[in-house]
């Protein structure tokens, strides 16, 4: 897969985009701190656990415990890093539900 395509897939899901979002402010997430609502939580943990964050770390973009819970970094963590930041930046002129 070539690289662009590559972290265009990463940020590709809301629930993707949300933990790359909080990765970017801070290095460290634990999966129960992940930025959803309470209803999402409950209905898609499990998606979360059993396939975002597994994909994200078989593509380095963030080191996952699983028996932690506990999300970091990965070594290409800084390849997505600028597509984040222009999510980040532009959150007010995109529409709802993107970010």
């Amino acid at each position: 897969m070539p690289e662009l395509d590559r972290y265009l897939w990463a940020i590709g899901h809301i629930h993707r985009r949300r933990l790359l979002l909080q990765l970017l402010e801070t290095p460290m997430v634990h999966t129960s701190e992940l930025n959803m609502s309470e209803g999402e939580k409950n209905l898609l943990l499990a998606e979360v656990k059993h396939a975002h964050l597994p994909k994200l770390a078989d593509h380095d973009v963030i080191d996952w415990n699983p028996e932690c819970n506990r999300v970091t970094r990965g070594s290409n963590f800084e390849e997505v890093e600028p597509l984040l930041e222009l999510l980040d930046t532009n959150r007010e002129r995109l529409p709802d539900g993107w970010v």
